[in-house]
């Protein structure tokens, strides 16, 4: 994001999940961690060596250093692709010896991929919200959308990451006109807004297995016509676990090659029989993170590691107390 400005917060989020993941691999004692850090920032103590980031220069930069390394962990949104052309420098990097601590293509390209992410979830048979490309609705190929007993619609980036650039409308013709608006149809998406509660689960993934590590609700608050996560709830959500465990044992099924930590966003119907609707897989750390090992009482990036680097994956016996992480 060097070239523009930066949301505040992603910054913090983001902030928090490199540190928190810092803070865990300083305490295994067993590297040395270089960092990448936007110069407008201050650089983490925690790290041995932080690279001071100038406008544009990120992938140039993040590319030279990647042989220089033996581990590779990003934390990057999904916005604009930046997630998927990190993880692709990535790939290309290993047979050079970095060896990258994230999911494969399939699975970034699906969470990078809001449409692709609900064509998977539908064919996978997890229950998910219908997407309409923001094309089809200005190309009025959506005509059945305002007979829909719908009343309230979200636009979403098509590839975006928490809750930037998410708006609420009232009405299927006040969000067509808003789309309509700057060539917005090309990139956003929309959706019917569902009620319910807004949760997430932290789980790790290797060869279509899955392990839950947590079950979340998010505080989101809606502000005009706009989302804010205040703070997340580990294991808030604790009374679904069976539930939650089931479906990141179906998404983890659904996408073979995702590998080491997945956050899976949802929304539970608490008026209608409690349905749980996957809203979005994230192929990365999420914000989720930061409150982990406090929850686990064990160290989260020493899992992650070694569900990634072994072959015979044993999840040990862990925690699940509840911390709420205020943002």
């Amino acid at each position: 994001m060097g070239t523009e400005a930066l949301p505040e917060s992603l910054v913090n989020e983001g902030s928090l999940m490199r540190d928190a993941l810092l803070r865990n691999l300083t305490e295994m004692s067993q590297f040395e961690i270089v960092t990448l850090h936007d110069a407008r920032l201050t650089p983490s103590p925690l790290a041995n060596h932080s690279i001071a980031v100038e406008s544009g220069q990120f992938n140039r930069i993040f590319a030279e250093t990647l042989p220089s390394v033996e581990l590779v962990w990003l934390i990057a949104p999904e916005s604009n692709g930046v997630l998927l052309e990190l993880s692709e420098l990535c790939y290309a990097s290993h047979d050079k010896g970095a060896l990258f601590l994230g999911c494969g293509f399939d699975a970034t390209l699906i969470g990078t991929s809001k449409t692709l992410c609900f064509e998977a979830l539908r064919d996978a048979n997890i229950y998910t919200l219908p997407v309409y490309a923001g094309e089809d609705l200005v190309a009025g190929k959506c005509e059945q959308l305002s007979t829909e007993h719908v009343s309230t619609w979200v636009a979403k980036p098509e590839d975006g990451a928490g809750c930037e650039g998410i708006n609420l409308f009232d009405s299927i013709d006040d969000l067509t006109h808003w789309v309509k608006q700057g060539e917005r149809y090309l990139t956003y998406l929309a959706q019917p807004y569902q009620a319910g509660v807004a949760a997430s689960f932290s789980m790790l993934c290797r060869n279509g297995k899955a392990w839950l590590l947590s079950c979340n609700e998010q505080h989101i608050t809606r502000d005009g016509n706009h989302f804010k996560l205040s703070g997340i709830t580990i294991n808030g959500m604790s009374a679904y676990w069976q539930r939650f465990e089931t479906i990141a044992r179906k998404v983890a099924k659904m996408l073979p090659d995702a590998l080491g930590y997945v956050g899976v966003d949802v929304i539970v119907d608490t008026e209608h029989d409690h349905k749980i609707y996957v809203i979005e897989i994230n192929p990365r750390l999420t914000t989720s993170y930061v409150g982990l090992e406090q929850a686990l009482d064990y160290n989260p990036a020493k899992l992650i590691m070694d569900c990634v680097l072994t072959d015979k994956f044993v999840m040990p016996n862990l925690a699940k107390k509840q911390v709420f992480i205020p943002l």
